[in-house]
C-alpha cells in the first residue's frame, strides 16, 4: 500500500504543477523567477530528511519534488522555445540530458554501496544529494532569456483557478495531433503506472541485492540513456514526434515484457532496464519538447502545463489499479495489463494519417 501511495502521490501532485505555470507572465524575470523558485522548493524537503527519518516523511518528500520538479518544465521550455533556434533544440536539450545521465551512473554504484553497507547512513544521501542540485540556482540566476518581440496580452493576470483548464481544452479543441498525442501518452504512461507497483514487489520478492538494483534501475538504465539520447534527438529533427512516440512506446512495451523473464537470472534484469533507458530517454525529449513542437512559434508553456495535467489525470487511477491487481492476483497480471496499455498507446500514435490532418498541422 506504501508502495502504491508513492506511485500515486508523484503524478497526482502534477495537478498542482500545473497551476505553477499560470504564473509565468512574459517577461524574462518572471519566467526565471518561476524556474528558481520552483526548482529550490523541489529539493529543500530533502534536507530535513534525518531528522524525520520515517517512511511517511520520505513519502512526502518525494511528493513534494515531482510537484514542483514537474513545475519547472513550463518555464523550463519556455526559455528553450526563446534562447534555441529550432534546428538545435532538440541537439542542445539532449545533450544536456545526457551529462545529467553520465553523473547518476556514479552515483548510482555509490548509492547502492551505501544502502548495502552502512546501516543507517542511506539518510544522509538526501540531504548532500539536495545540496549538490542547490547549486544549479546559481547558474539559473546568470540565465540570459531574451524577450518576446511583441506581447499579446498586456499586464499581469489574476489567477483563477478554472483559467488554465479552459486554455488546455481550447488547445485540445483546436489541435488534433495535440490530442492524439496526449492520448498515446494516456495509455502507455499509465501501463508503465499500473505496473511500477508490482515491479516493485516483483523485485522484492525475487530477492535481488541493493547493490544490483541500483546497479539496473539507474547505471545500467542510464547507459541506456547515454547511448539513446543522441539518436533520438536526432531522429527528432527528421520524423514526426508522434511516429517517434509509438517507437518509445514499443520500447516500454519490450522493457515490460522482459520482466517475465527475471527468475531465469539477473541478466535479464540488466537487460530490461537496458531498454527502459533507450524508452525513457525518448520519452524524456519528446514529452519536453512536444511544448514548442505543437506551439510552433508561440507561447510553450500552456503545451507543456496540459502534458504536466495529463499525467497527474492518469495517476489518479493507474497506481492504486495496479497495487490492487498485485494485491488480489500477482505482479504479473498487473505487468501484463501494462504491456497491453503500452502497445495500445503505440497503435495510437503509428496509426496512418489523413493527408487532410497532416497538412493542417504542418501549415
Amino acid at each position: 500500500m506504501q508502495i502504491s501511495i508513492l506511485m500515486m502521490l508523484r503524478p497526482l501532485i502534477s495537478f498542482l504543477s500545473f497551476y505553477w505555470g499560470t504564473f509565468i507572465h512574459e517577461d524574462p524575470k518572471s519566467l526565471r523567477f518561476n524556474l528558481m523558485c520552483a526548482h529550490a522548493l523541489s529539493l529543500t524537503p530533502f534536507l530535513f530528511v534525518p531528522l524525520f527519518p520515517t517512511i511517511g516523511y520520505l513519502i512526502f518528500s518525494s511528493a513534494i519534488f515531482t510537484l514542483f520538479y514537474r513545475a519547472e518544465a513550463p518555464a523550463l521550455i519556455e526559455i528553450i522555445r526563446r534562447n534555441l533556434d529550432k534546428k538545435s533544440r532538440e541537439s542542445s536539450f539532449s545533450f544536456a540530458s545526457t551529462a545529467g545521465y553520465i553523473e547518476g551512473i556514479g552515483l548510482a554504484f555509490f548509492t547502492g554501496w551505501m544502502v548495502e553497507n552502512l546501516a543507517s547512513g542511506w539518510i544522509y544521501l538526501f540531504p548532500a544529494y539536495a545540496l549538490i542540485g542547490l547549486v544549479g540556482l546559481i547558474f539559473q540566476s546568470r540565465l540570459e532569456i531574451n524577450p518576446l518581440e511583441r506581447t499579446e496580452e498586456g499586464g499581469k493576470k489574476r489567477f483563477s483557478f478554472l483559467e488554465p483548464i479552459r486554455t488546455g481544452w481550447d488547445l485540445l479543441k483546436n489541435n488534433r495531433q495535440f490530442v492524439r498525442f496526449q492520448l498515446g501518452y494516456f495509455l502507455c504512461g499509465g501501463g508503465l503506472m499500473l505496473a511500477m507497483p508490482a515491479i516493485a514487489v516483483l523485485l522484492t520478492n525475487l530477492g535481488f541485492k541493493f547493490t544490483t538494483l541500483f546497479t539496473s534501475n539507474c547505471a545500467i538504465k542510464e547507459v541506456g540513456m547515454i547511448l539513446a539520447t543522441p539518436l533520438w534527438g536526432f531522429f527528432m529533427k527528421k520524423y514526426r514526434y508522434e511516429l517517434l512516440s509509438g517507437v518509445v512506446f514499443i520500447f516500454v512495451t519490450f522493457f515490460l515484457g522482459l520482466l517475465f523473464f527475471l527468475k531465469w537470472g539477473v541478466l535479464f534484469l540488466f537487460e530490461a532496464y537496458f531498454v527502459y533507458g533507450i524508452a525513457q530517454a525518448g520519452s524524456h525529449l519528446l514529452w519536453n519538447l512536444s511544448g514548442p513542437y505543437f506551439s510552433q512559434e508561440g507561447d510553450s508553456s500552456r503545451y507543456t502545463m496540459v502534458n504536466v495535467f495529463m499525467v497527474g489525470l492518469r495517476g489518479m487511477v493507474m497506481p492504486l489499479l495496479g497495487g490492487l491487481l498485485t494485491e488480489l492476483f500477482e505482479p504479473n497480471v498487473a505487468i501484463f495489463y501494462g504491456m497491453v496499455l503500452s502497445i495500445a498507446g503505440s497503435l495510437v500514435m503509428l496509426r496512418p494519417q489523413t493527408v487532410q490532418t497532416d497538412q493542417k498541422a504542418l501549415s
